[in-house]
């Protein structure tokens, strides 16, 4: 009996034993035997594959449940109708329970008919979809925080450059403020890098001095590319980024020189960011594992259903969660739309990259959307020179004596080729700011001025500067209003005045030009008076020896002889015996004296320096007159100072070079214009710097003033670039140190020609024999006039000897004199 007993409670307890394994054991392996089939949809141009993506997310969670997935490749399908009936029979086939990754239309109205969920990891593109999930954030939310953040900091012009249609729909959020500029360029990855720099010059001709990229990661480079050698990566300039992934970081590395901070958009902080490899496709992996995890938070709920009740419990519970992924915070809204998110800010300054804050798309209610950190731990950065080490273009213009090349220029390469006042200036500039650069040649030659006043094309430096093919302009380019609304302009290196440039008329040279100092009345007048004084002293003289016996007889002959003596200083052996005569002579000597000296002091101003009668005696006398042709050089500043005057004169004169005779009075270059004034007949409106330089180095010219319309030279740049001021304080500092003057006196203080507008000792000319001719003339003539008396006289005497045929005894008076007989 106690056997029996015994025997039954074991039997029992064997029972009991095997119904709690049936009851637990045979559960659990059923749970097991679930396996959830998850569709991967590719995307075209993504590497790695999505599949592989997914595939290696999966390594990096623990799955309650295996997955099985299936690649969703739809291939050789006629139409998105085609696509979509294959679509549905594969996911059918399979028993697909959801899908992962990008957008597909065709893929996304399956999944709406079957009740499958669908984790996007792309932007959804249909409104009204109840299985599909985006876990990317809406782009509208991208462009709302940065509308947010101009807003914040009260910016009234944005510039945008996209490369798809992403860029549109931020432009339309951007636009929302009426009170912002939104200026936007596509980037077209067919036109490669030329079409990027003619944006980037056109946002600089626009002052755009803020920018959102909203572009590739290739584009990305390119663009900040040209940026850096426009000098655009520094203040005043400022750079947003639109880049979820942190997929950029490795594209900032190339550029540790930048001056502004790089701010930009993602999803990932820095202890998601760490967890992903800096060499994968940072953002598609996030998201991928951001879908996993949504995954396997909902799968433990799932047992015993059907296919059509695994889907809608994986719907319904994807729809109530909260999570935090990589990407932030996973919670959807009613339409499936990531909700309760926050965008990462960030800075990247050359140094390091830091958080800055964050943009939280629902902020509590005393909260605004843009949260920043505390900003005291940035610390302070020197702002180098934006050129530093690297290498400027430089755009000059041939001009005397600012840039010319050297004898040997074909023999010279680069830099050498060239000397200059603008040479010396930029070399002494590069030195001080530290940065190398290439000098070339304008090439059409002008100085720059609108094609057309009906657009904002600019020929000439100018142009050069606009088109970005050139860092700075160092020419002797006159800053005036229209050049100034264009491009900026440094401090002035130099003032310049407007002046007329003419040919040296050639003086009038003469053999007797030893008679020029005294007028002809003043020579006749001597003259006569000369013979007078010869009669009245011969008079005088007469009547004295008839009332005295002992004073000697006078002649005539003698009494010219004494006073022509007299007149030229010459030695006489008598004087006048009279007392009358005495008188008469005293006064004849004074009056010698005073015009010899005269004679002589204005003689030597006649034959040493040179008088210059020029045909116009100032710049108004040109208006007055149109024997003289005169002009300037086209799109220059001087022709823009003349179209643009209101003075009488110069409006006159504008008249004349521009609707009379334009084609006669312009020249293209300056150049052109120094060899018309050497033609002659014809005045030349140029700089005072140039035509200085001019008349000291060739004597065939001469200026003419009064100087007007003072203006600076300056070295321009391109609109906004942050490097004008480090080129104003060199040009400062050079002039506090007189390094400008010892360039000004290296290149303007030798003369060869002598300045005729100065009448001092050192402006003299020595005696050419054309201008003593006349004297040698007259002793040649005296000599000759002397020959011939004494022949004829000679003759003379001859002829008598003979008709007399006798001798006769030599009897010769005493000569008459003037002297007294000596009394003791």
């Amino acid at each position: 009996m106690e056997f029996n007993t015994l025997t039954v409670r074991r039997v029992c307890l064997v029972i009991v034993i095997l119904a709690c394994q049936l009851y637990f054991v045979v559960p659990e392996a059923e749970k097991h035997s679930f396996i959830l089939n998850a569709g991967v949809v590719p995307a075209r141009g993504v590497m790695p594959p999505w599949l592989e993506i997914v595939n290696t997310s999966l390594q990096h969670q623990n799955m309650s449940v295996p997955i099985a997935l299936l690649d969703l490749t739809i291939s050789d399908h006629r139409s998105q109708y085609d696509k979509m009936l294959k679509a549905m029979s594969k996911l059918k086939k399979a028993n697909i329970h959801v899908v992962i990754g990008p957008y597909d239309d065709a893929i996304a109205m399956v999944t709406e008919n079957l009740g499958i969920p669908y984790l996007s990891t792309s932007a959804v593109t249909k409104n009204k979809l109840n299985n599909t999930f985006q876990i990317l954030p809406r782009l509208s939310d991208f462009g709302q925080s940065i509308l947010d953040i101009v807003n914040y900091y009260k910016w009234d012009k944005v510039s945008l450059f996209y490369d798809d249609d992403k860029g549109v729909s931020i432009i339309e959020k951007l636009l929302t403020n009426h009170d912002l500029v939104v200026k936007s360029w596509r980037v077209d990855q067919l036109r490669g890098t030329m079409q990027i720099r003619e944006h980037l010059v056109h946002m600089r001709r626009a002052f755009g001095q803020k920018s959102v990229l909203f572009c590739s990661k290739e584009n990305t480079r390119n663009i900040l590319e040209q940026a850096r050698s426009l000098a655009m990566l520094s203040t005043p300039y400022e750079w947003f980024f639109y880049d979820p992934g942190d997929q950029l970081n490795d594209v900032f590395t190339d550029f540790p020189e930048v001056t502004v901070n790089f701010t930009m958009f993602g999803l990932m902080n820095e202890s998601a960011s760490s967890k992903i490899g800096v060499n994968e496709d940072r953002l598609n992996r996030s998201l991928a594992m951001d879908a996993i995890s949504l995954i396997r938070s909902t799968v433990d709920g799932i047992r015993n259903y059907t296919t059509m009740d695994e889907r809608k419990v994986l719907v319904d519970a994807i729809k109530e969660i909260r999570l935090t992924g990589l990407t932030g915070v996973m919670e959807f809204d009613e339409s499936g739309r990531r909700s309760n998110f926050s965008i990462f800010l960030s800075e990247y300054n050359g140094f390091e990259k830091y958080a800055i804050g964050k943009w939280v798309s629902m902020p509590d209610f005393f909260d605004s959307r843009i949260q920043f950190r505390d900003r005291i731990n940035r610390g302070n950065k020197t702002q180098p020179f934006p050129l530093r080490g690297r290498r400027a273009k430089v755009v000059m213009i041939l001009e005397q004596p600012f840039t010319m090349h050297k004898r040997d220029y074909r023999l010279r390469h680069g830099n050498d080729r060239f000397e200059g006042f603008a040479v010396d200036l930029i070399k002494e500039v590069a030195e001080m700011l530290q940065f190398d650069y290439d000098i070339y040649l304008v090439h059409d030659g002008m100085f720059g001025s609108k094609i057309d006043d009906s657009n904002e094309e600019w020929n000439g430096m100018i142009g050069e500067l606009l088109a970005g093919n050139a860092t700075m302009s160092v020419a002797p380019i006159s800053i005036n209003s229209q050049r100034e609304e264009a491009v900026d302009f440094t401090k002035p290196f130099m003032t310049r005045y407007i002046s007329v440039l003419m040919k040296l008329p050639k003086s009038e040279r003469s053999y007797f030009e030893f008679l020029n100092p005294l007028h002809h009345i003043v020579w006749f007048c001597t003259c006569g008076a000369f013979v007078v004084v010869s009669i009245i002293l011969y008079m005088l003289e007469k009547i004295g020896a008839s009332h005295n016996k002992d004073y000697p007889a006078i002649s005539f002959r003698e009494s010219l002889w004494f006073v022509f003596g007299s007149l030229l200083q010459g030695s006489t052996d008598a004087s006048p015996s009279t007392l009358p005569g005495r008188i008469l002579t005293s006064a004849w000597w004074f009056f010698a004296l005073i015009l010899i000296s005269s004679y002589t002091a204005n003689l030597a101003a006649f034959l040493t320096v040179k008088k210059i009668n020029a045909p116009i005696k100032s710049v108004t006398d040109l208006a007055s007159q149109t024997k003289i042709q005169y002009g300037t050089v086209r799109s220059s500043g001087i022709m823009h100072f003349f179209k643009q005057t209101t003075i009488e004169h110069f409006s006159k004169m504008w008249a004349q070079m521009s609707e009379v005779r334009e084609q006669d009075s312009m020249v293209d270059t300056t150049a052109e214009g120094f060899q018309r004034v050497k033609q002659g007949n014809y005045a030349f409106f140029w700089d005072t710097t140039v035509n200085k330089y001019m008349t000291i180095m060739d004597c065939e010219f001469m200026e003419i003033g009064p100087h007007f319309d003072p203006k600076g030279f300056g070295i321009g740049v391109p609109p906004g670039a942050t490097y004008r001021e480090e080129l104003s304080m060199a040009i400062l500092r050079m002039s506090d140190t007189g390094l400008l003057h010892e360039l000004e006196n290296k290149w303007w203080g030798r003369r060869n020609c002598p300045d005729f507008t100065k009448p001092s000792a050192d402006e003299t000319s020595e005696l050419q024999i054309e201008n003593i001719a006349g004297v040698f003339f007259i002793l040649v003539g005296g000599i000759v006039f002397a020959a011939i008396v004494c022949g004829f006289e000679h003759f003379t005497k001859m002829l008598h000897n003979a008709a007399k045929k006798q001798k006769t005894p030599q009897a010769e008076k005493e000569r008459e004199s003037f002297l007294l007989p000596t009394r003791t």
